[in-house]
């Protein structure tokens, strides 16, 4: 009798765990089969929505669908991590969501697992460093974004050469001359040069 009481009792606690896991994966979460991928994405639960900007791109699920709409939502934000396949079952795309908005690294592959893209995300707004890559996988651009603008050093690679640009704001930064060239810059010695050339010949008279 003890012993089919301990089977009961133990057969109840499973259940229950079980019957709590399902409505956790079905109302947090959210698979969606298209014709050309697999997604995968979080919603975990907020404790309140928040105040769309109007700059701003937000993500959400409704209807078995993912949206994307600038500066508002109607459903459940993506909240969480975020996952494509290919139908392949290889990557497509990995990042994480926060209150409905791109954050942190964000990585694209291409269809034969072969990194493409890596982007820095806050709030759903590209700040930090990205790399772009070839169909190799080989290294082809990297820099950084500050505000959607591109802001600081950006490497360009290509034939075993790089070449590196400034930007400021998204423009090409203007580059200064320091002070010491100032200071012994050769048009202003040849300048100086020709005018005392000038005063040390006699003046010519005139006939």
């Amino acid at each position: 009798m003890r012993k089919r009481l301990t089977i009961l009792l133990f057969l109840l606690l499973n259940g229950a765990a079980f019957a709590q896991k399902i409505p956790d994966y079905g109302f947090n979460k959210v698979r969606i089969a298209l014709n050309d991928r697999i997604i995968q994405a979080d919603l975990a639960p907020l404790r309140s929505d928040p105040a769309p900007q109007s700059d701003k791109t937000y993500y959400w699920s409704s209807s078995n669908a993912i949206h994307t709409t600038q500066g508002g939502f109607s459903g459940k934000l993506l909240n969480g991590s975020y996952v494509e396949y290919y139908l392949s079952k290889n990557l497509k795309e990995q990042g994480q969501f926060r209150r409905g908005l791109k954050n942190g690294i964000w990585k694209s592959w291409s269809g034969n697992g072969t990194l493409t893209e890596l982007y820095t995300w806050d709030d759903g707004v590209r700040s930090g460093k990205f790399e772009l890559f070839g169909s190799d996988g080989k290294l082809r651009q990297t820099g950084y974004y500050s505000n959607n603008l591109l802001h600081g050093k950006m490497t360009t690679y290509a034939d075993g050469k790089s070449e590196t640009v400034e930007y400021k704001d998204g423009k090409i930064a203007e580059k200064k001359p320091s002070a010491f060239w100032g200071k012994i810059n050769p048009l202003k010695w040849c300048r100086k040069d020709s005018t005392d050339t000038a005063k040390s010949q006699p003046a010519k008279q005139a006939q």
